[in-house]
C-alpha cells in the first residue's frame, strides 16, 4: 500500500514537470501608436529670415473661444504656450512680431496679440500654426517689455521681448508671466546689386540666433562710464493705450481734439466763419505745448540724441508721452 502511494505521487509530479503537446500557446503582437514628436521651442522655417516659437506659459489660464463672447476655460489649466513668429520683411529692412514691427521702432509701442497652443503641440501641427491661426483659441493681448541694445562689439543688435502678462484672463486682473523672454541678434547682410548700369551695396537685416532664456541667462547690455546701461527699454501695457493713444497722456488729448474737429469741418462746412478762428486757437495752443514739451524732454537728459547714436540709421522718434521708456545712456 506504501509503495502504491509513492508510485501515484511519483506519477502526479511527472505530470505536472513535463509540457502538454497538445496545448497550443498564443502570442499576439500588440501594436502601439508611434509618439508623437514633440515640436522644439524654436522651429526654423527660413533660415535668418522667419522662425516659430512656442513660448512657454507656466500655470497661464487656457481657454477655447467657443464664439466671439463666449471662453470655455479649463480647470486645471493643462500646459501651454504661446506662439510667436518671428519674420524679416521682404525687403530686409524690417523686424515683425505677429505681424507687428519691432524694429524699427515706430512711433508708439505696438500691440501685439498671440495664440495660445498646448505645450505637447506636435511637429506638424506646430508647421501649420506657423502659416495660419486656429479659430478655436484664444489671441491673448501682451503685456510685454521690448528692450535695445548693441551686441558686445558692435556686430549687430540684441532685442529682448520679455512677455510679462496677458491682458485677456478667466479673472479681472491681468495674469502676470515672464518666466522667460525671447532674445534675438540682429545683423546686418551687405549685398551687391546693380540697376542701370550703377553698381551699389544694399544693406539688408539678418536674424542671426534666436534664444528663449531664463532671466538670469540673458545677454547683459554694456555699461558705460556714468554707470548706467547703454539701452532702449519700453514696458507696454495694452489696457492703458487705445487707436489714440495713452491714457491720460497730452499726445492722446491732441489727437482727438484734432480728430474731432476734421470732422466737425468735413460736417458742417457752412460755419467756417466760427470754424476758421477756433481752429487757429487750437493749433497756436497745440504747437506751444508742443514746444514746451520737447523743451521738458530734451532737458531731462537728449533721449532723442542718445537713441540715435545707439540704433543709428534705424532710430525713430521717441514715443510720445510715455513715462515707462527708459533710456539709459548718457554722454
Amino acid at each position: 500500500m506504501h509503495s502504491f502511494v509513492l508510485f501515484n505521487l511519483a506519477a502526479a509530479a511527472a505530470a505536472v514537470s513535463s509540457p502538454l503537446s497538445s496545448q497550443e500557446h498564443k502570442v499576439e503582437t500588440i501594436h502601439t501608436p508611434a509618439a508623437k514628436e514633440a515640436a522644439p521651442i524654436i522651429t526654423v522655417v527660413n533660415l535668418n529670415r522667419t522662425y516659430a516659437i512656442q513660448l512657454e506659459c507656466l500655470g497661464c489660464p487656457f481657454g477655447i473661444l467657443k464664439n466671439p463672447d463666449a471662453v470655455e476655460w479649463q480647470h486645471p489649466p493643462p500646459g501651454n504656450s504661446l506662439m510667436l513668429m518671428l519674420g524679416i520683411d521682404q525687403s530686409g529692412s524690417a523686424l515683425f512680431l505677429n505681424d507687428k514691427r519691432i524694429f524699427p521702432l515706430d512711433s508708439s509701442p505696438p500691440h501685439i496679440d498671440a495664440v495660445q497652443v498646448p505645450t505637447n503641440l506636435g511637429k506638424e501641427e506646430a508647421a501649420w500654426q506657423a502659416d495660419r491661426a486656429i479659430s478655436e483659441q484664444i489671441k491673448f493681448p501682451l503685456q510685454y517689455e521690448h528692450t535695445l541694445f548693441r551686441a558686445e562689439g558692435g556686430e549687430g543688435l540684441w532685442i529682448q521681448f520679455n512677455v510679462t502678462g496677458l491682458a485677456r484672463a478667466e479673472g479681472s486682473a491681468p495674469f502676470k508671466t515672464g518666466h522667460k523672454a525671447l532674445q534675438i541678434l540682429l545683423r546686418e547682410s551687405q549685398t551687391h546689386q546693380e540697376a542701370e548700369g550703377q553698381s551699389a551695396n544694399a544693406y539688408t537685416l539678418l536674424i542671426a540666433d534666436v534664444q528663449v532664456v531664463g532671466e538670469k541667462d540673458r545677454v547683459q547690455p554694456l555699461r558705460m562710464k556714468c554707470g548706467r546701461l547703454a539701452m532702449i527699454q519700453t514696458a507696454f501695457d495694452p489696457n492703458e493705450w487705445d487707436e489714440h493713444g495713452r491714457f491720460g497722456t497730452w499726445a492722446r488729448v491732441r489727437k482727438l481734439i484734432v480728430g474731432n474737429l476734421s470732422a466737425f469741418w468735413f460736417g458742417c462746412v457752412h460755419c467756417i466763419d466760427v470754424l476758421l478762428p477756433l481752429t487757429l486757437l487750437v493749433a497756436i495752443g497745440i504747437v506751444v505745448v508742443a514746444r514746451c514739451q520737447s523743451r521738458q524732454q530734451g532737458s531731462v537728459g537728449g533721449g532723442s540724441a542718445a537713441k540715435t547714436s545707439l540704433l543709428g540709421c534705424h532710430a525713430s522718434p521717441p514715443y510720445p508721452d510715455l513715462p515707462v521708456i527708459k533710456i539709459e545712456l548718457c554722454d
